[in-house]
C-alpha cells in the first residue's frame, strides 16, 4: 500500500510540474499580427465657402425726402462685408487658404464712396508637421490671422454686429503678413 500511495504522490507532483512548465511557455498561437500601415491621404482637395455679414437698417431720425418729395425714414438691406474662403490641400503636408474680403467703401470725400472694395484678407501656405512633431503642428507663410484677434473672434458671440474692439479701434489688425509656427505640447498641456 505504501508503494502505491508514494507513486500516486509522485504522479501528482509530476502533473503539477508539467502544468507549471506549460503555463510558463509563451502562447505563440494567440499573438495577433500587427495592424498594417495606412498611408496618409495625398488626394488634392479644394473647398469654397463664404461668410456674409448682412443687416437691415431703419433710421428713425433724421427723416429724409424720397424722390417724390415725401418725408420718409431711411431704411435698407446692407451687405457690410463678405469673405469668400478658398481652402485646400495639395498633399497631406501642404495646405493653403485664400480669402478675399469684399467691403463697401464708406470713406467721406472718396470718389469710390458706395463702391465695393476687393482686397486680400488671408493668403497663406501651410506646411503640416504631423509626420515629425505632435499632431496639429504646422508652419504658415503669408498673410494670415493674428493669433489674439482670431482667438477673440472665436469666442465673441456678437461678431455679426461688428469687429472686436482691438481691431475696430486700430490697436490690432485681424491679419498680418509673416510666418508663424504652432505645436501642441505632449499630454494636452497646451
Amino acid at each position: 500500500m505504501r508503494r502505491s500511495h508514494a507513486s500516486f504522490g509522485s504522479g501528482r507532483l509530476g502533473l503539477t510540474v508539467a502544468a507549471l512548465l506549460t503555463a510558463a511557455l509563451p502562447a505563440l498561437a494567440q499573438v495577433t499580427p500587427a495592424a498594417s500601415y495606412t498611408p496618409p491621404d495625398d488626394t488634392p482637395s479644394i473647398k469654397v465657402g463664404a461668410t456674409i455679414f448682412a443687416d437691415y437698417t431703419y433710421q428713425v431720425e433724421p427723416e429724409i425726402s424720397d424722390a417724390d418729395g415725401n418725408v420718409v425714414n431711411f431704411n435698407g438691406f446692407n451687405v457690410t462685408r463678405t469673405y469668400i474662403n478658398v481652402t485646400g490641400n495639395i498633399s497631406h503636408l501642404l495646405g493653403f487658404r485664400i480669402t478675399p474680403d469684399i467691403v463697401r467703401e464708406s470713406g467721406t470725400g472718396s470718389s469710390l464712396s458706395g463702391s465695393l472694395t476687393f482686397r486680400l484678407k488671408y493668403g497663406y501656405a501651410q506646411l503640416n508637421l504631423d509626420d515629425w512633431m505632435a499632431k496639429g503642428s504646422w508652419v504658415r507663410f503669408g498673410i494670415q490671422q493674428t493669433p489674439w484677434v482670431d482667438f477673440e473672434e472665436g469666442v465673441y458671440r456678437y461678431r455679426f454686429q461688428g469687429t472686436i474692439f482691438a481691431d475696430r479701434e486700430g490697436y490690432l489688425s485681424s491679419s498680418d503678413a509673416g510666418a508663424s509656427f504652432r505645436t501642441a505640447f505632449p499630454g494636452n498641456y497646451g
